[in-house]
Order: structure tokens, then sequence, then C-alpha cells
């Protein structure tokens, strides 16, 4: 029997394209069912994978079905939570395997007004991947100082540090390399490679073609492993030196992580190529057929005059597929 899950998964990946059409950057907030975790935990909720972890302290995050999550950490030394996709262990795929990869985030307090103690945040998209082993982060916002210290504490290390950089959705990225030993998702005290795209300038809310970076990265000769393990919108915050008493809040009232176009901030409209099409095929997450719209009117209005129900949905129009949002 095919599971259930898996093929959930699937569809997602392969069709999403925007999966809650809206100008997410100035209206978005935490939709769906939710899930509070108050300790280290790696699990699933509706579509997404998500993953609270910190090394000490009393901690929590709350994640939603609809991508998004806060987190909260007191006492801590390095906390991160995060929430995205999760290919798995030695899932075997590349990167160029996935198709072309975007993550969408809004950080409700682009200010840190509720940091104490905290010397160190990264705010983006964050993963691993295996053979090799390497941890990866793409910062589009920080506090309190842009992290620029990469590499730079390892001694003997002459492929450490800044790179170079790239461009990647109109702005600069400065790539760092380090090599460290600590625990990982394959185990305690192992040795790893970290890549870092830090972004020049700061922003709070956007669209991050993920695939791009990658592709930079490759382009100054950094290699990602052979099986991706995850792809997820982070909040990490920490202090260094460790003295167990960073605390502190991170919100992100929208965050999604998809295969497919990036997001538009308009509402996006199906413009068939020709008049023969006239109808819309309507699917909900699990793949199950729920009836034909209109496809030359507002497909939004199409599916919540004749299903009477919001939530996302897949709709087919002709060879094309997008997720659409119905509030």
């Amino acid at each position: 029997m095919r599971n259930s899950k898996f093929f959930v998964l699937s569809l997602a990946v392969a069709f999403a394209t925007e999966a809650y059409s809206q100008n997410f950057c100035n209206s978005a907030t935490h939709s769906g069912e939710s899930t509070v975790v108050t300790s280290n935990d790696i699990n699933d909720i509706g579509n997404y994978s998500y993953e609270l972890w910190a090394d000490i302290g009393n901690n929590s995050a709350t994640f939603y079905t609809d991508g998004s999550f806060s987190c909260e950490f007191n006492n801590v030394n390095d906390y991160l939570c995060r929430e995205g996709i999760r290919y798995g262990m030695n899932s075997g795929l590349k990167y160029t395997d996935l198709g072309h990869l975007y993550a969408d985030f809004k950080l409700t307090d682009p200010s840190f007004k509720s940091y104490s103690n905290v010397t160190y945040s990264y705010i983006g998209v964050y993963g691993w991947s295996q053979d090799p082993l390497i941890e990866w982060y793409i910062v589009d916002t920080w506090s309190p100082y842009r992290p620029n210290w990469i590499g730079k504490s390892t001694a003997g290390c002459d492929e450490c540090g800044l790179r170079g950089t790239i461009t990647v959705d109109g702005a600069v990225y400065e790539v760092y390399v380090d090599k460290v030993q600590r625990g990982s998702i394959e185990g305690d005290n192992t040795p790893f490679t970290q890549y870092f795209s830090v972004r020049k300038t700061k922003r709070a809310c956007g669209t991050i073609d993920i695939t791009a970076h990658f592709d930079g990265w490759k382009s100054l000769g950094l290699e990602l492993g052979n099986s991706m393990y995850e792809a997820k919108v982070l909040g990490e915050a920490g202090q260094y030196p460790e003295n167990g008493n960073a605390s502190g809040t991170l919100d992100f009232a929208y965050a999604k992580v998809y295969t497919g176009e990036a997001s538009s901030t308009a509402l996006p409209q199906f413009t068939p190529k020709t008049n023969t099409i006239t109808s819309a095929q309507v699917f909900d997450m699990q793949g199950k057929f729920l009836g034909n719209v209109n496809a030359t009117s507002d497909i939004q209005s199409a599916i919540k005059n004749k299903f009477h129900s919001a939530g996302v949905y897949m709709v087919k129009l002709g060879s094309a597929m997008k997720s659409v949002s119905v509030k």
C-alpha cells in the first residue's frame, strides 16, 4: 500500500509554487493546526517537518501546518528551531534531484527586542547534506552582529574563511567556509564542513532562491554532499563565550520551503493560452480529486464558491499545476 504521507510530501514538493497566495510580508499571520514542543524533537506537522534543538535551558516552539512557527528560548548557549522539508538520513538525493528550491519567510520582530545576552543569531534557511557531511546556512538577517568571523578560528585550514561573493535575489552574499568537530545529525563529536551565505544587507522578509545559492557555492568550488538531508527556514540564537543565559523569542509569521517557481506578492491568476481550456481540476493536499472549477474566472473565488471551505488546494490547468490558498 502506498504511504500516504510520502504521497502528500511528493505532491507538495513536486507541484507547490505558492502555498499561500498573498503579500505575506505585509499581511501574513499563523494559520492552521499547531503543535507545541517543549524539548528537543524532530517530527512532522501537515506536509512539513520541524525540529527544535537546544543544548540546555527551558525552551519551546510552536509549529503550524501552514509552515510558520514561533520560538522561545531561555538560558541557552545555542538554540535552533526550524520548519521546512526533510528528505531523511542518507536520502541519496543530490540537490540537483530536488527541483528548484525556494523559501519564503517573514520575521515578525526584526529588531530582536526580546533578546537578552545573545551574541549571535542567524535567520534564513538551513540544512545538512551527507556524503560528505556539510552543515549549510543562508543568512538573510542577524543580531547583534553580522557574522563575518566564520572560519577565522580554525587553525591550519587554508580553505576556511571568506571564499568569495555571489549575487542571489538581487543582493550580494559573502560565502564563508568553516571546518568543525562537534555534534551533528550523524552523532556526537563528528567532523564536518560548514557553508555560509551571508547577505550584505539585512532583510526580515522575502523569498530566498535556495538552489541559486547551491549553484553559487558550486561556482566557488564548494560542492554539497550527495545526500540532501533537509532544507528549512531557521531561527538560531546563542552566545559565545558560553555562559548559559541567552534568552529571547523569534516569530516567523510566514515560512515556506517549496519547489517550483518563486512566490509573487500578487495573487496568481491562471491565464489559459487558448479559449479551449475552460476548466481546472481541483485536488486536496492528499491528492484526492474534488471536482472542476471555471478556469476563466478568479480561481480562489471559484474554489470557495464551489467547495465552501478554506484551505490549500492543488489546482491543475492543462499540464500546469499550482497550489492555491483559499481563505
